[in-house]
């Protein structure tokens, strides 16, 4: 689960030892793999053509209930994107797959009781599209197609009126963002240690520039009736709680939150799952989430 850029120059191969004790730590995280958290949470998935490129979508079973059994009463869905995954080797080359090793996201769907959708990014998750190839997962992560892609997916399959809460992990968190502009049935998004100021993220590391991927943090502010709320890991040294302080701060209807003890990739999955099963002991994440699905119940009446 290697949140990296692609260094096209490799002029940055010296920084290589300096990786190892983050890959071995990234490795031993305890995410479970999504073919496993299919099975175990008795998940129901298919592939589909945005016409852009092909997504993996995973759901639950109160999506599957309103996939089969539409009523005129609307529902609010939980949108899950996960982060950039295994975009990059060590040495800083494209990896063969992006696909990342296990899933933050994915468990969540099994306790969710909302209508709860995993959306893959393209070219993740085993679509076998011969459109893809490395640029995007590395350089074109996430450019205006593979935003529009993501949007045209997820609107074949979300019933008309209904609404969305956006949730993305690190990358996802800036794919939820940028989705959130143009997705019209959005009414909040959340993100998890997102990567929202994708050009300090850059500068910071000595990273490839990325001129053909977008940045939330350079583009219009989302409009005011999207509630935001962006959290960030006290001790995540990959994405600095800074930066997504400072992106909260220029957004109208946005909150930011610092979570205690927490870094890039724990706790969480484990935060996620509790709060969606309510869990007596409270967290900036249940309070996310319950104040996003409190303001879109009034969106929808």
């Amino acid at each position: 689960m290697i949140d990296y850029q692609i260094d096209v120059t490799r002029t940055n191969r010296r920084r290589f030892p300096l990786w190892l004790p983050l890959v071995a730590a990234l490795l031993l995280a305890g995410c479970v793999r999504w073919q496993q958290a299919i099975e175990q949470h008795d998940l129901q998935q298919r592939v589909v053509d945005s016409g852009l490129f092909k997504h993996r979508l995973i759901w639950n079973d109160a999506a599957q209930q309103r996939f089969t059994q539409p009523t005129p009463v609307k529902r609010i869905w939980h949108i899950y994107i996960e982060g950039d995954g295994h975009a990059v080797t060590v040495t800083g080359a494209p990896a063969r797959d992006p696909t990342p090793l296990g899933s933050v996201l994915l468990p969540a769907l099994g306790a969710d009781r909302e209508p709860a959708l995993f959306l893959g990014r393209p070219c993740y998750f085993d679509t076998a599209d011969s459109r893809c190839d490395a640029r995007h997962w590395t350089l074109l992560r996430y450019s205006d197609s593979v935003v529009q892609s993501l949007g045209a997916a997820l609107q074949q399959q979300i019933p008309p009126g209904d609404q969305v809460i956006l949730i993305g992990h690190s990358g996802g968190g800036t794919l939820a963002t940028l989705l959130a502009a143009r997705l019209p049935q959005t009414c909040a998004v959340i993100t998890l240690a997102g990567n929202l100021a994708v050009g300090r993220w850059l500068a910071a590391n000595d990273f490839t520039p990325l001129p053909d991927s977008l940045d939330p943090s350079v583009r219009p502010p989302l409009p005011a009736r999207i509630s935001q709320w962006h959290l960030a890991g006290e001790k995540d040294t990959v994405i600095l709680p800074a930066w997504i302080e400072d992106f909260a701060r220029h957004q109208p209807n946005a909150h930011y939150r610092l979570v205690p003890g927490a870094g890039h990739l724990k706790p969480w999955q484990a935060m996620l799952i509790n709060s969606l099963r309510a869990d007596p002991a409270p967290s900036p994440l249940q309070e996310a989430l319950d104040n996003s699905q409190s303001e879109c119940g009034k969106v929808t009446g």
